[in-house]
């Protein structure tokens, strides 16, 4: 099969080799981290990828000093049903979350909005800690404002956050859609053109 390769190793190594060409001549002041899960049960570093393995990159990168997050997901081959149904409901629940990131709401409405739409799709048991984070105060992409439950910050123009909605369910897949966004008078604008549907490989 031409995906028996590694998938972990050759993911991040193009990454961090696109980010490279794209930044041009501020190659010197780029940094990447990459968090590759392979298998519906995360395989070991060195695995190789089969038929059915679902992968998760959340790549981050740092250019010049600006920070970004984001996370895609694939599939070797054809998703199962559960598999398609998981990601189907992460992206539900991503424009439901998107649709409150609008300044005037709190952090925690956007929590609350997102949680509600993963359990009206028959995740009633989830939890999540947050669903995303502000990015741009340092160079590390993890940043305070959290999309949390607990969160009373207001969203504001010209505020960057990434939204994430993480999934992982062992033997099933470990999916996780996050995109950021720059936060205008008229609500989140992307600063990612990639599609957000499951992608297929080989």
């Amino acid at each position: 099969m031409r995906w028996a390769a590694c998938a972990r190793p050759i993911s991040s190594r193009r990454y961090r080799q696109g980010v490279a060409d794209a930044a041009g001549g501020l190659s010197h002041t780029v940094t990447t981290a990459e968090y590759v899960t392979l298998g519906a049960r995360a395989k070991g570093a060195d695995a190789k990828a089969t038929a059915g393995d679902p992968l998760k990159c959340d790549m981050v990168c740092t250019v010049g000093f600006y920070a970004s997050d984001m996370s895609r997901n694939f599939i070797f081959g054809s998703p199962s049903a559960d598999q398609a149904e998981l990601h189907a409901i992460a992206e539900r629940a991503f424009e439901d979350g998107l649709a409150a990131l609008v300044p005037g709401n709190t952090l925690a409405h956007v929590h609350r909005v997102t949680t509600e739409s993963l359990a009206r799709q028959g995740l009633r048991s989830y939890r999540r800690g947050h669903f995303g984070h502000s990015v741009g105060q340092s160079v590390f992409s993890e940043q305070w404002p959290f999309i949390a439950a607990d969160s009373d910050v207001e969203i504001e123009a010209g505020m960057v956050l990434a939204f994430e909605i993480p999934l992982y369910i062992d033997g099933l897949a470990s999916f996780n859609l996050e995109d950021q966004f720059l936060i205008t008078p008229e609500g989140p604008r992307p600063m990612n053109r990639l599609p957000r549907r499951l992608e297929g490989i080989g």
